[in-house]
């Protein structure tokens, strides 16, 4: 990230959102909102002065509300640019901030601003977000928490420096359930695997095991879907740790209003038995769902989403990296959630075929496109409803108009039209009544 930041053709945007894209592979023309932080990023150093001076704490979003920051702090520890941003509708306006800095870098009276981009091609590479509905006493009891907040707890410049706490007491756990597919596989919420969840109840399991070897861990799950390099046996040395999988879903959890452990109650695949165990805490490997930034770039952007959600790749196999837009390309979750080695390669992919077109300079489009003729048109519409990449619209005086770029010729308009009002150029019905009568002349 310091490398890019670095590079001179590299310009990072942070704290800021795209709102608007126009145009065309090419010429693609994008209005960025750079929301105001408050802070002069030219000017400030990431000293870190107005923090210390600053006396009022904000819950963390980093560590996921589970530590506090101040108002005026980096989002985290190794941010680029390492530059400070104030969290506005907290600030009491004492302005310890402004008096302690000596570059003169806090402004508050900087305001939302729009820049106007012009850009070639883009990639969008919005990430993921974690489900969070009330399963198992989440958001009820304190020690039901999910894997994203474990990872904030486990690591080393977390909210307990790296050291397992549970969030009641702080005390440590020795007995913890990992509880798979929470919201997920699951026609009432998320139908589809999350594809991460079972490799990070091994990997998270395994380094509480390795900092705590007299852990009891518990892992209930459908099934433990561990494809990829070396998983399977990843998940074979998990075993050999000393953590039990439970393949079952858990029916209810309860929790103890004295002690604050989890009374959970299960029964295993294969018997009929209901097994009733007690937790210190418990960690849910939630679903994978489609991040805030995706919805509101599809918006945006005029972009397919497919059952799931997720941006709609122009083919699902073929190539899974392009959408019905030339010049526009899909990287990591965006599309679909995958493991770190498929996000690095559609990123990798993404990125060589985004720079073909940049690298020649040039774009050749072969414009077998979509043709109206108003005088046949009945104005049903239809045309407009189907066709796949939103290039058919209504002009003022009810004609239909067909973009020409994002029009892809797949002819789905002129097949259902019952007016015959649209036809492909180079493919009409009279050419094709044309070269039959040629091919097979009717003989007197």
């Amino acid at each position: 990230m310091l490398e890019a930041n670095r590079h001179q053709n590299i310009n990072i945007m942070t704290y800021s959102e795209v709102v608007k894209v126009d145009g065309y592979i090419g010429n693609f023309k994008v209005q960025v909102k750079r929301n105001a932080r408050f802070v002069d990023e030219d000017k400030c150093t990431g000293c870190g002065t107005c923090t210390d001076r600053c006396p009022i704490y904000v819950p963390n979003y980093f560590d996921e509300n589970l530590s506090a920051r101040k108002v005026i702090d980096i989002a985290f520890a190794q941010a680029v640019p390492a530059v400070r941003d104030i969290v506005r509708e907290s600030c009491v306006e004492c302005f310890a901030c402004v008096d302690s800095c000596d570059q003169e870098a806090i402004d508050f009276s900087q305001r939302d601003k729009i820049v106007e981009l012009e850009v070639g091609t883009i990639i969008v590479a919005t990430g993921w977000d974690i489900y969070q509905g009330d399963d198992y006493g989440y958001g009820t009891y304190e020690n039901v928490i999910n894997q994203i907040q474990l990872e904030r707890i486990i690591a080393p410049n977390g909210p307990t420096l790296g050291h397992l706490k549970r969030p009641s007491d702080r005390k440590r756990p020795t007995r913890i359930l990992f509880i798979n597919c929470v919201g997920s596989r699951d026609v009432s919420k998320n139908p589809y695997c999350s594809v991460v969840c079972c490799n990070l109840s091994l990997k998270n399991s395994k380094l509480i095991k390795s900092e705590y070897p007299d852990s009891e861990i518990v892992c209930s799950y459908i099934d433990m879907r561990c494809a990829g390099k070396d998983y399977e046996e990843y998940y074979r040395r998990s075993r050999d740790k000393g953590i039990l999988f439970i393949k079952g879903l858990v029916g209810s959890i309860k929790e103890d209003p004295v002690t604050k452990n989890l009374i959970v109650q299960l029964e295993p695949v294969g018997t009929d038995t209901v097994v009733e165990m007690e937790f210190d805490m418990v960690v849910l490997s939630s679903a994978s769902l489609p991040s805030e930034g995706t919805m509101e770039i599809a918006k945006v952007m005029n972009m397919e989403k497919s059952p799931d959600g997720f941006l709609k790749e122009f083919h699902a196999r073929l190539d899974p990296i392009s959408t019905k837009v030339p010049g526009i390309y899909l990287a990591g979750s965006a599309q679909g959630q995958k493991t770190i080695e498929l996000a690095v390669s559609q990123a990798k992919g993404a990125a060589s075929t985004a720079g073909i077109p940049m690298g020649k300079g040039e774009y050749i489009m072969e414009l077998i496109r979509a043709t109206p003729l108003d005088e046949r048109c009945a104005k049903c519409y239809k045309c407009i409803d189907a066709c796949p990449y939103s290039a058919i619209s209504v002009n003022e005086t009810g004609n239909l108009v067909v973009d020409i770029i994002r029009c892809r010729g797949c002819g789905t308009c002129a097949s259902l039209c019952p007016s015959k009002a649209i036809e492909l150029t180079y493919f009409r019905d009279e050419q094709y009544v044309a070269l039959l009568d040629e091919m097979l002349p009717i003989e007197e």
